[in-house]
């Protein structure tokens, strides 16, 4: 029965094409999962999977991707941005997603590789846990946040809202936005970012604010390019999702 349900398992695969293959240590259960691997296209991407004890799997719960910077990684972005104890506390399941060669493309012509990664991602913790599809939200950091900016103008219609931390617009900056729905975003940056200069938050607002999206612009005084822990930037954020959903 097992060989068999193996076998349909793949053969649907084939059938869906872009369906990924995945290894499942995770399925089902609470806990930390740093190593976990999902196959889309033909190769293995990884990502480490938070499923909080304090979750109850039996209720719809919300879902956070946290994409890592340039040169980072999805086993060091937990350390700096804590945001594992804020999904134990809050009571979500969270995603990290690992970069090809630890980076995130940044312009439209280079990212369907990692919007099949996010489809075929999402969909398989979907699929495993109980998750509320009115609350999906992105964040990340730097490189990552400007990868947050351009996945959420191309899969609008699935997250709810976003928080990119010391980023910019990226391509966008040039495109526009153009998204189909008009999801709020928290817009996260230091006042003192030598790597990516303040200005990039403030024209970023305004480019969202110009197409109709709601923005909150939270600039943290004296603050360089790292995460934003003196302002609870994590109980911000966080409350900042819980205020909107697609059904909101």
């Amino acid at each position: 029965m097992k060989m068999r349900s193996i076998s349909l398992l793949l053969l649907l695969g084939f059938l869906w094409g872009a369906s990924p293959t995945t290894k499942c240590f995770a399925a089902g259960k609470t806990g930390v999962f740093p190593d976990e691997t999902i196959t889309v296209n033909g190769k293995v991407r990884e990502y480490r999977l938070v499923v909080p004890d304090s979750l109850d799997l039996n209720k719809p719960a919300p879902l956070v991707f946290a994409f890592h910077g340039l040169g980072d990684s999805k086993d060091l972005m937990p350390k700096y941005s804590r945001l594992d104890e804020l999904a134990s506390k809050e009571g979500f399941i969270l995603v990290y997603p690992n970069g090809v060669n630890r980076d995130w493309p940044i312009t439209v012509l280079r990212i369907k590789g990692e919007l099949d990664f996010f489809d075929a991602l999402c969909k398989h913790v979907e699929e495993t846990y109980n998750v509320d599809a009115n609350r999906i939200y992105l964040t990340g950091m730097s490189n990552g946040a400007i990868f947050v900016n351009l996945l959420a103008s191309q899969r609008s219609e699935k997250i709810a809202a976003i928080a990119p931390h010391s980023g910019n617009l990226g391509a966008l900056a040039i495109r526009g936005i153009k998204a189909k729905r008009k999801y709020p975003v928290m817009i996260i940056h230091g006042e003192e970012d030598k790597i990516i200069p303040v200005a990039a938050a403030r024209r970023a607002r305004d480019a969202y604010q110009r197409e109709g999206h709601e923005v909150e612009l939270v600039i943290v005084p004296g603050m360089g390019h790292r995460w934003a822990h003196q302002v609870d930037i994590n109980g911000k954020m966080w409350a900042f999702f819980q205020a909107h959903s697609l059904n909101k």
